[in-house]
């Protein structure tokens, strides 16, 4: 992947140690473009949000090394089962070696303005479209991270991928790859990560191995932790009631307006203005007959 590189601001994180099954890499601090794809949809700044899928789009085309032929190999026949090759073979632009994690998720953004490419190790040594792997950071996006936000009524997919002419024949046969890719990673237990997911111990099984210092740290963190869960249901119990208080008013004001209204609709209410006019006619006309 370092030799395919060809953009300056394009790095990779310095391999710190290396072991049979392990790689140590160096920290970098940073915020992922998916972040920034995020914030820029959570604001409803749609603008934004498509000036980061630029940005995306722009990165993999031109800071890579591209090659414009498609090559068959056994490493790559394996993911294009059920893929339609005349179609891939016309779209002229492609990955020497397939970057498939080259997702938005694993490019980080430093202070610095520069790139680093984190969680690169499925590179596959054979071509691969380069819009495949910009369609599968989106769908991902779309369908797995944050489909419970219902980023689709902010943006339709497909008519974003229609922007970078990606299209509907395009997303099926990326679809058919991505099954493809998933099934050989995990079987048939597709989208099934757990496999990859370490054991996670709890904050209360750490702190017999912390000092003091740490632990009353920590039992502080847990406290406001508690605190704003309660102000945040005391927040949602004063709404729920004044969502209530405002129902009860509504209702009251309304059973006044009907009453005002059957009340000058009344036959004696009729009666009493023909009776009233009179007087108020003789009082206005002869000011004496009030004394």
């Amino acid at each position: 992947m370092k030799d395919a590189i060809l953009d300056a601001r394009i790095n990779q994180p310095k391999i710190i140690e290396r072991k049979d099954h392990q790689v140590v890499f160096e920290f970098i601090e940073g915020k992922s473009l998916e972040r920034f794809f995020f914030n820029a949809f959570w604001d409803g700044d749609k603008a934004r949000y498509l000036e980061c899928t630029d940005l995306y789009y722009d990165l993999l085309l031109n800071s890579f090394m591209i090659v414009k032929e498609f090559h068959l190999t056994p490493d790559n026949d394996l993911f294009l089962k059920g893929v339609n090759l005349n179609f891939i073979e016309r779209e002229g632009v492609y990955f020497p070696h397939a970057f498939l994690d080259l997702v938005m998720d694993n490019i980080l953004v430093t202070s610095d303005e520069k790139y680093y490419c984190i969680d690169y190790e499925w590179i596959i040594p054979a071509s691969f479209p380069v819009a495949f792997v910009f369609y599968r950071s989106l769908s991902n996006f779309y369908g797995f991270k944050y489909r419970e936000f219902d980023v689709e009524r902010f943006l339709p997919f497909a008519d974003l991928m229609n922007r970078y002419g990606i299209s509907f024949y395009h997303l099926e046969q990326y679809a058919k790859i991505e099954e493809n890719y998933q099934r050989y990673i995990v079987g048939d237990h597709l989208y099934n990560r757990s496999r990859y997911l370490e054991k996670r111990v709890s904050l209360d099984d750490l702190m017999p191995c912390l000092d003091g210092t740490q632990q009353r740290l920590i039992q502080t963190y847990q406290e406001n932790i508690r605190q704003l869960n309660r102000a945040e249901e005391d927040i949602d119990t004063a709404v729920r009631q004044g969502e209530q208080d405002r129902e009860r008013l509504i209702e009251q004001v309304k059973a006044k307006d009907d009453l005002i209204a059957r009340l000058h609709s009344s036959y004696s209410m009729k009666i009493g203005k023909t009776i009233l006019f009179p007087f108020k006619y003789i009082r206005d006309r002869f000011p004496h007959f009030r004394q």
